[in-house]
């Protein structure tokens, strides 16, 4: 089970077809019109839907996977696991209750922090250094379910949000990969979850990509990275246009700190934002879907925050 535009979902699908301890009886994607935003605009787009029928392999793309006629069509291929891997609809007991031996999610976080959704978006914004991805058994708790394995992750606490889902996707893979010949020779062992060490996560708002000025340099340059590529952060000009930031680097104290947070200077062409503790210089910007260098018109002094922003209608 994955999107059909998924970028973790087509090296599975792959993988499951191809090894010879592996009898991969369907696949299920998300159905006809509905993409998954992680992936939209990028280069290299993948379709699960035609790998599929590549490989003769039943294909299922239900609106609702926990439909009685869906969860019947599963149980009619009697299969052994379940395995998902960005599949962004919840299985309800029914359908987890399928597969013979058990339903395995493969989540790109170290769980049981940062369950929930978009954990790379999370871990850029938060800065995060330590870092992992997680297979579980599921239930009906959501990323809640006894671990079967792990691999863990070091992080600098620089990387975009699209770093962070690169890397875990190629360790998604790899424990994918090890955990076959495990799985193959019946149950895997479990080990419960620590309900003390949980912390979950909800799908990012779009104020949670807008830039507020007033922050630190440190929290703001963590939201610019949250957000790329897509959708990319935000900040509002004086005109009430919205800027999509990309990147951006600190400078410190390169000007006076006696000024308004979301002021505006400019040297040399380069053009640099006052946070509450230092500057900010600004290196890119996205330009009709393309990254381009950064600028604003000469006539702006000052970026809006998102609060200003929905103040002033």
């Amino acid at each position: 089970m994955s999107e059909v535009n998924s970028k973790l979902g087509a090296p599975f699908l792959s993988i499951l077809a191809e090894h010879p301890l592996v009898e991969l009886v369907g696949v299920v994607t998300s159905p006809p019109g509905r993409l998954c935003p992680y992936f939209l605009g990028e280069e290299d787009q993948v379709d699960l839907e035609a790998q599929a029928r590549r490989r003769g392999v039943t294909l299922l793309r239900p609106p609702d996977v926990n439909a009685a006629e869906t969860v019947f069509a599963i149980a009619a291929l009697n299969p052994d696991y379940i395995i998902v891997g960005n599949y962004q609809q919840i299985l309800k007991a029914e359908l987890l209750a399928v597969p013979r031996i058990m339903p395995i999610n493969f989540h790109p976080s170290p769980l049981p922090s940062y369950a929930g959704w978009a954990p790379f978006f999370w871990m850029a914004r938060n800065g995060e250094t330590e870092s992992g991805v997680t297979a579980i058994s599921m239930t009906v708790h959501i990323d809640g379910g006894p671990t079967i394995a792990a691999k863990p992750i070091r992080l600098s606490g620089t990387e975009t949000a699209l770093e962070i889902r690169e890397s875990h996707t190629v360790a998604n893979v790899a424990l994918l990969r090890e955990l076959i010949p495990r799985l193959a020779a019946g149950a895997p062992p479990t080990v419960p979850q620590d309900p003390s060490r949980r912390t979950y996560f909800s799908k990012p708002r779009d104020q949670d990509y807008w830039l507020d000025f007033t922050q630190d340099a440190e929290t703001i340059l963590c939201t610019v990275r949250a957000g790329y590529r897509r959708p990319g952060a935000y900040v509002v000009t004086e005109d009430g246009n919205t800027l999509v930031v990309l990147s951006m680097e600190s400078v410190g104290s390169r000007y006076p700190a006696s000024v308004t947070p979301g002021s505006v200077r400019r040297e040399d062409g380069d053009v640099f934002i006052a946070a509450k503790d230092g500057w900010l210089r600004l290196w890119s910007i996205e330009v009709d879907g393309e990254e381009r260098l950064g600028h604003l018109p000469r006539s702006h002094t000052s970026v809006r925050t998102w609060f200003e922003a929905r103040a002033a209608g």
